[in-house]
C-alpha cells in the first residue's frame, strides 16, 4: 500500500487501463450516443425532413449542417440528373412558389441553380402571365417551376390554393411566405395579426386536401431584417416575430410543413440590403429545397436528410438477434452470480 502511493498520476492512470474499464468506458459511451440520439428525436421527431426544415447552424466552413442529418450540397449537375430521373420514371417536376419580393428571390434563384448555359435550348421556355407571375419550364426534365406574386395572405392567394387543389396536376412543392408589405405598410398592432390570423386559417382547408395527394406545402417564417442598412426603421424584427408567431400558431395544426431554417440561415449571414436576402442565404435555402425534394431518390449513404432508411436485411435481422441473446444471457448471468452470492452470505 505504501508503494501505491507513491506512484505518480500517470501510473496511476496506466494502472487503470484494464478490461474492467474498457467494458465500463464503452458502456457509458453506447449510453450517452442513446441518450444524445433519444432527446433529438424527442425534441425534433424521427422525421429527417422535419429536422432539415426546421433547425441547423452554421459549420466552422460557413456551410448550414442540420441537426441529426447530412446536408448534400448539389451541384447544377446533381440537381438535374435528380429531376431527369423522377422524369424517367413518369413523375412531373412542379414547384410552385407564392408569396413577396423574398419568394420571387428564391424562385430566380431556384430556377437559377437548374438552369444550363444552353440557353437557345428548345426544351427551355418562359410563360409570362400577367405581370409580375411567371412560370420556367424544362420538357427535358418535365419540369415548372412558378411563381405567383401576393403580398398578403389575401383572397387572391387563398383562391390560387384552391385552383391547386381542384387542379388534375397539383405541384409536387408549393413554396409561400408573405408579410412584408403588411409590415412596411401598416403597424402591428393585436388587430392587425388577429387578421393576419384569419387569412391564414382559411388556408389550412386547400392546404390539407393538397397534402392528401402527396403534394409538399411549406410556409417560409419570415427572415429578419438589417435595421442598419433600411432607408426607413418601418420594419423591426420585434414585428417579424409577432407575425411568425402568428402563422405558427394557426398553421401548426394543419399539414403545412413550417419551413423555419431561412430564418435561422439568415440570422447568421449578412444581408446584402435591408430587406433583400443575400446570395449566401439564397443558395442555402435553394440546398435545402433539393435536399428535400431528391435526397430518398438519389441513393446516398450518408444519413442523408429525407432520405428513407433502407429495409433490414436479414443479415442485419440476424446480427440484431444475436446480440440481443448476449445480452439476455450476461444478463441472466449476472443475476445468478448474484443470488450465489447473496446465498453465500446468507448460508
Amino acid at each position: 500500500m505504501g508503494n501505491y502511493s507513491k506512484k505518480s498520476s500517470a501510473e496511476w492512470f496506466i494502472d487503470q487501463l484494464n478490461v474492467e474499464n474498457a467494458k465500463l468506458a464503452a458502456f457509458v459511451l453506447v449510453i450517452g450516443f442513446i441518450g444524445y440520439h433519444g432527446i433529438l428525436h424527442l425534441r425534433y421527431g424521427p422525421d429527417s425532413c422535419t429536422w432539415l426544415l426546421t433547425s441547423g447552424r452554421y459549420k466552422g466552413d460557413h456551410e448550414w449542417q442540420p441537426y441529426g442529418c447530412m446536408l448534400h450540397r448539389y451541384s447544377k449537375t446533381d440537381a438535374r440528373r435528380c429531376l431527369r430521373y423522377l422524369a424517367f420514371w413518369g413523375k412531373y417536376n412542379s414547384f410552385a412558389f407564392i408569396g413577396d419580393s423574398r419568394v420571387e428571390q428564391l424562385y430566380e434563384y431556384f430556377i437559377g441553380v437548374l438552369k444550363t448555359r444552353l440557353d437557345m435550348d428548345s426544351s427551355y421556355s418562359t410563360i409570362d402571365h400577367h405581370s409580375p407571375n411567371y412560370t420556367y419550364v424544362d420538357n427535358k426534365l418535365r419540369l415548372s417551376v412558378t411563381f405567383i406574386w401576393s403580398n398578403d395572405v389575401s383572397r387572391k392567394m387563398v383562391e390560387q390554393f384552391r385552383t391547386w387543389q381542384q387542379s388534375d396536376k397539383p405541384p409536387s412543392v408549393i413554396i409561400a411566405s408573405t408579410g412584408l408589405q403588411l409590415l412596411a405598410t401598416r403597424n402591428t398592432t393585436d388587430q392587425v395579426i388577429d387578421e393576419y390570423k384569419r387569412n391564414l386559417t382559411r388556408l389550412v382547408q386547400p392546404i390539407d386536401a393538397l397534402a392528401a395527394r402527396d403534394t409538399r406545402i411549406l410556409w417560409k417564417l419570415l427572415e429578419p431584417v438589417d435595421s442598419s442598412k433600411q432607408k426607413s426603421q418601418k420594419i423591426s424584427n420585434t414585428d417579424i416575430d409577432a407575425y411568425n408567431r402568428a402563422a405558427i400558431e394557426i398553421l401548426t395544426h394543419s399539414s403545412v410543413k413550417i419551413w423555419n431554417s431561412p430564418r435561422l440561415v439568415a440570422q447568421g449571414a449578412a444581408s446584402g440590403s435591408g430587406l433583400r436576402l443575400s446570395d449566401t442565404v439564397l443558395r442555402h435555402c435553394a440546398q435545402i429545397l433539393l435536399n428535400m425534394f431528391c435526397n430518398d431518390h438519389m441513393n446516398f449513404n450518408d444519413g442523408s436528410c429525407c432520405a428513407a432508411p433502407e429495409p433490414t436485411s436479414k443479415l442485419q435481422l440476424l446480427t440484431q438477434i444475436l446480440f440481443a441473446l448476449c445480452a439476455v444471457i450476461s444478463v441472466i448471468k449476472k443475476l445468478w452470480q448474484w443470488t450465489q452470492t447473496l446465498q453465500q452470505r446468507l448460508g
